[in-house]
């Protein structure tokens, strides 16, 4: 008597598992990794023509390579926004800032993000 072996069938292979691997790992990365919001800066083009001389700025902030120039008075960051700071007191409402020499564009977030953070006061950004 002969005894055949069964053909053996070959099975699909189970995607389930791999459905599961897929959405673990979706969960993983989802978890881990940080969802920031960026900071906005607000900054208003300075006007021209003849609206421009009814809005003056009380303040003219020049950003440079070595420091600031508050009114022409040359000083440090910290001595700056000590300066705007009284001057808002005294009664300034408006500020201009305007760029000089090599000033990168992070100091001038940086500096716009300062004046609006530690003063209340309306900042355009002029050339």
């Amino acid at each position: 008597m002969r005894i055949e072996t069964p053909v053996r069938r070959r099975r699909p292979i189970g995607l389930t598992s791999l459905i599961d691997v897929i959405f673990l790992l979706l969960l993983f990365f989802m978890l881990s990794s940080s969802f920031t919001r960026f900071a906005q800066v607000e900054i208003t083009a300075g006007r021209q023509g003849a609206s421009a001389a009814s809005s003056r700025p009380d303040i003219i902030i020049r950003l440079m390579e070595d420091g600031w120039q508050v009114n022409g008075e040359t000083l440090a960051k910290e001595a700056a926004m000590t300066r705007l700071s009284e001057l808002q007191a005294a009664g300034a409402q408006k500020a201009a800032l305007t760029l000089r020499g090599e000033v990168t564009s992070q100091a001038l977030i940086d500096a716009v993000e300062a004046i609006n953070t530690k003063t209340t006061l309306q900042l355009s950004v002029a050339n």
